[in-house]
């Protein structure tokens, strides 16, 4: 393990002078050795392979919460269970282990015994989830089809998925089958995607499910709230589901087709038909940041699930999108006209995180699950992938009281300084997070294209490169957060005295 004691706060060597050193002595070495939940809630961006400017697959989630809850950066092995081997969580919620499951990496709370809560995570087989997107149901839906307390929720599933799933698709079909065996014991949305495709899934009740996937050449906005709407399960390219979803729905009052209308998911399960501004004006926000051509009215309540973007869509631009307060129109955040609304981009996201699938790549270094230790707007994403095998220590540790080790607490501690005037303190912060990311893109290409190389030779020495890169880049940005915090500490203390 890595760690970076207080004492090495102010004297920590940049990381990137290091990698100069790796990439030219790992690149001889080779040469020489080796054979040629609830509140805020959060927002879930999917992006198709082709609406990508690299053919990628996209995912992405702020998680939102308010108070102080640690997150932590983990490595799950491969595993092998014994028969009789369970995965269970506090709810009551308890499933038998298959013989073998996946290694992955993932984003988990700091207290697991309640579930383990995987925010987002990529496994073995490049299959991405970030789950999940608190929804709500109807009044009717409620009445028909609770929620199941021991059910399937978010504090196991994503889990699960990337312990059990080789592809998207596999992924999907499992959750399902979980409703349908264990109930769920909420309404979310969730995403699961791979190299290939991805797929938006969500639960309007105790044992109802849709899933549709993603068009290559679209992207789709998941706010608070259930957004599938037209259904059809005899299309098995684009559409899982609960095989009474439908039906039940006729029996229960929660759809009429004598009505003429089609089959709705969002309006029969969900709460479509009395959207919250909260939930339909995040929708707009990323309609507008993404396709403006379009010009969606931002009060439409109703929006089209499935949009192609004006300009194809890179992850730096996905992470512009995770920090969007309609900066530019009248409901932004820091405006007088908007200071109600709720953004995309907001103080209390404890994490965020931008999963990058790639099927040209192998798969441990195909998958980058890029994490923000904190609202975005005030934090800088890190690349960690997939096929890496260690966590620097800091990354490891925190709970819900400060802990000056702790690398959430670091980057959270920058986020609430800076938010205490943030028009003034983040002109301080939001260009050195912005520097440090541009040098993280700028040196992928030179990074993946020597990893490649190297895993065409060896493949535990090419784990071991990208490991410690991203475990570099990650020590290098705590580093920086640690002298943010001292900066800003300094100057609102200076300005309470008048110093400045």
């Amino acid at each position: 393990m890595y760690s970076v004691d207080s004492a090495l706060r102010r004297h920590f060597i940049p990381t990137m002078v290091l990698m100069v050193i790796i990439l030219l002595s790992v690149t001889t070495f080779v040469a020489a050795t080796t054979p040629a939940k609830v509140a805020n809630h959060c927002t879930m961006l999917l992006v198709g392979k082709g609406a990508t400017t690299d053919g990628s697959v996209l995912i992405a989630r702020n998680e939102d919460f308010p108070g102080n809850w640690a997150k932590h950066i983990i490595i799950v092995p491969f595993a092998t269970h014994k028969s009789g081997a369970v995965i269970k969580s506090a709810t009551g919620f308890v499933m038998p282990l298959p013989p073998i499951t996946y290694g992955y990496i993932s984003l988990q709370d700091w207290d697991p015994t309640q579930g383990r809560f995987n925010e987002g995570g990529i496994n073995e087989y490049q299959v991405g989830v970030s789950a999940t997107e608190s929804a709500s149901q109807n009044a009717k839906a409620k009445a028909v089809d609770p929620v199941v307390k021991t059910g399937i929720g978010e504090n196991i599933i994503t889990a699960i998925v990337l312990q059990q799933a080789k592809t998207a698709l596999e992924g999907v079909e499992l959750v399902g089958q979980l409703v349908e065996k264990y109930g769920s014991s909420e309404i979310f949305g969730m995403a699961i995607g791979d190299p290939n495709e991805v797929w938006l899934l969500e639960v309007g009740g105790g044992h109802h499910w849709v899933a549709e996937r993603v068009p290559d050449n679209s992207y789709v906005l998941e706010p608070n709230a259930l957004r599938i709407g037209k259904v059809d399960l005899s299309d098995t390219v684009d559409f899982r589901g609960s095989p009474d979803l439908i039906t039940f729905a006729e029996e229960h009052g929660l759809y009429d087709p004598a009505s003429g209308e089609p089959f709705n998911f969002a309006k029969a399960y969900g709460t479509a038909s009395n959207p919250s501004v909260r939930n339909y004006r995040r929708v707009w926000g990323a309609e507008y940041f993404l396709s403006p051509s379009t010009h969606p009215n931002p009060n439409a309540k109703w929006y089209p699930l499935f949009l192609a973007p004006d300009q194809k869509i890179s992850p730096q631009r996905v992470m512009s999108l995770m920090r969007y307060h309609y900066q530019g129109t009248k409901y932004d955040t820091e405006t007088a006209t908007g200071k109600n609304e709720r953004a995309i981009g907001i103080s209390n996201t404890l994490e965020s995180h931008v999963l990058q699938l790639r099927s040209w790549l192998p798969n441990p270094i195909g998958g980058v699950e890029w994490v923000a230790m904190s609202a975005p707007r005030t934090s800088v994403y890190v690349p960690y992938y997939s096929g890496i095998t260690k966590i620097p220590y800091n990354y490891q540790i925190g709970t819900d009281h400060y802990d000056g080790a702790s690398a959430y607490w670091a980057f959270r501690t920058v986020t609430s300084l800076t938010f205490t005037n943030f028009p003034k303190l983040a002109k301080d912060v939001q260009p050195v997070w912005k520097a440090f990311e541009e040098r993280e893109f700028a040196l992928q290409p030179a990074i993946e294209k020597l990893a490649v190389e190297l895993y065409g030779q060896n493949k535990t020495l090419a784990t071991e490169f990208l490991t410690t890169y991203s475990d570099g880049l990650a020590l290098e940005a705590l580093s920086t957060a640690f002298t943010l915090e001292e900066s800003l500490r300094t100057k609102i203390a200076g300005e309470a005295h008048g110093a400045y």
